[in-house]
């Protein structure tokens, strides 16, 4: 189901409350972003939602690529455990569709966008800003993140075609 032909590149920052998507072409032109957000309730509940929008977008927008940040384990484990469930969720259905994923260290973002690996959001959203056409409108953070690494891996695919 992917869609190599476009170019497209589909980023997800998977959170089991909100996950935010990202659709961009080229390494600079942001189609589309949006956050899913959960209510409390059931893991699994919540889980079917974020797999049933991930598939709307891949049928909407087939992308060639998709790229997310390599879970990291901070000091709350609830919410890295909400992580990684999201992930599997969303990793499954990339793998399903046969859209191939990059994964990204979180300061592999940064030092790509900012030259820092140790920037904080608001350093990453005014390089963004700077760098990159986002739709008109409240962009949140979960989208802003997917738009990041989403840069991230575009920027990151052109370095490897132009130095292989």
């Amino acid at each position: 189901m992917s869609g190599p032909a476009n170019g497209l590149i589909l980023r997800i920052d998977p959170r089991l409350a909100g996950t935010g998507f990202a659709l961009l072409s080229g390494s600079d032109l942001v189609l589309a972003c949006s956050t899913l957000t959960t209510g409390p309730g059931r893991d699994g509940t919540r889980l079917l939602a974020i797999t049933r929008h991930l598939r709307g977008l891949l049928s909407d927008n087939p992308p060639a690529e998709a790229s997310l940040e390599e879970l990291f384990m901070g000091r709350n484990a609830t919410s890295a455990i909400g992580v990684a469930q999201a992930r599997g969720a969303i990793l499954a259905v990339l793998e399903e569709c046969g859209v191939p994923v990059f994964e990204y260290k979180p300061s592999q973002v940064k030092m790509v966008l900012t030259g820092y690996g140790n920037a904080d959001k608001a350093q990453i959203a005014r390089m963004l800003g700077a760098q990159v056409k986002v739709p008109e409108g409240k962009v949140d953070a979960h989208a802003m993140d997917a738009i990041a690494i989403a840069v991230c891996h575009a920027r990151s695919r052109r370095m490897s075609r132009v130095t292989g």
